[in-house]
């Protein structure tokens, strides 16, 4: 009987609107009084249950009805007059694993790599290639799949010259995957990288934002100041790093960096640097050009 009680719950709720009731056969809201069952057609509302019909429902008293509406606010929030399910344990390690559920999202999921979605990826990735020209090479720090080398050819109909280096080895075999080891990769901590592998250009995109490494010793801002060094060792004309701005309102656990400090420390390294905070508030971008 409870459970009959919850059903009608929920029919009721998805069923009824502002007086009107949805009309499956025709996917139309009509006037109750056009669903009224007849012989030829039992079921006008298309329910598809005899336990969800009103007309067909055992009579509930009182103390049935309360402990039902008891039931459903157990499992139930609403929030904003909205109603929303409360998710089960198995539901929330999905999504706080959702690689461990899904044998996809490493290899395409714009979340694995640290967006919100392709969208989002897509227009970051555009923000980088304004700092670089057309047949100049790439060395990508903190490279995840590779997705940037795939994204510029797409883009421009063009070919890159690109070399991506990162320490996740799943997200290194999950790019050699779903890009037919087309795009170079290499599974390494960047401070250990040969010093014969250069490109035109290095660059970090939101790779310093967060720590992947295992060193205790550096802080946050000496990994990142050597983190830079070595960038700008294995460049020819410059690095472009992507970094969280300390302006931003935003509570998303990441490393938030004071464009100033960065900017002021990195003119007085390596002498020409420039700042770019345009693209929004919660980023920006330093741009150091070799000597």
């Amino acid at each position: 009987m409870l459970n009959k009680i919850k059903k009608l719950f929920m029919k009721k709720e998805d069923k009824i609107v502002d007086g009107k009731v949805y009309d499956n056969e025709t996917d139309t809201w009509v006037e109750p009084a056009d669903l009224t069952p007849t012989s030829e057609n039992p079921d006008p509302a298309g329910y598809g249950d005899e336990d969800l019909n009103p007309e067909t429902i055992d009579v509930v008293t009182d103390e049935e009805m309360e402990e039902a509406q008891r039931s459903l606010n157990d499992e139930v929030a609403v929030v904003d007059g909205a109603t929303e399910l409360t998710p089960t344990e198995e539901e929330m390690d999905e999504l706080k694993n959702p690689a461990d559920f899904d044998e996809e999202y490493l290899e395409y999921a714009s979340e694995a790599v640290g967006f919100e979605n392709r969208e989002e990826q897509w227009n970051t990735y555009r923000t980088i290639v304004n700092y670089i020209n057309e047949n100049e090479s790439v060395l990508d720090f903190g490279c995840a799949r590779g997705d940037f080398e795939r994204f510029y050819e797409t883009e421009y109909q063009q070919d890159l010259d690109y070399t991506g280096v990162d320490m996740n080895q799943q997200l290194i075999d999950a790019g050699n995957k779903v890009y037919n080891q087309e795009v170079e990769l290499i599974c390494a901590d960047w401070f250990d990288l040969d010093k014969d592998i250069k490109a035109d250009w290095s660059i970090n995109i939101n790779s310093s934002n967060l720590r992947y490494d295992a060193d205790t010793v550096r802080d946050n801002k000496t990994y990142l100041q050597d983190t830079i060094k070595c960038m700008m060792e294995h460049c020819e004309k410059g690095s472009v790093i992507l970094l969280a701005s300390d302006g931003s309102d935003a509570q998303d656990g990441l490393i938030n960096w004071n464009a100033g400090d960065i900017f002021n420390w990195a003119q007085k390294e390596f002498g020409v640097a420039a700042l770019d905070h345009t693209f929004s508030n919660d980023i920006f971008t330093l741009i150091i050009y070799k000597n």
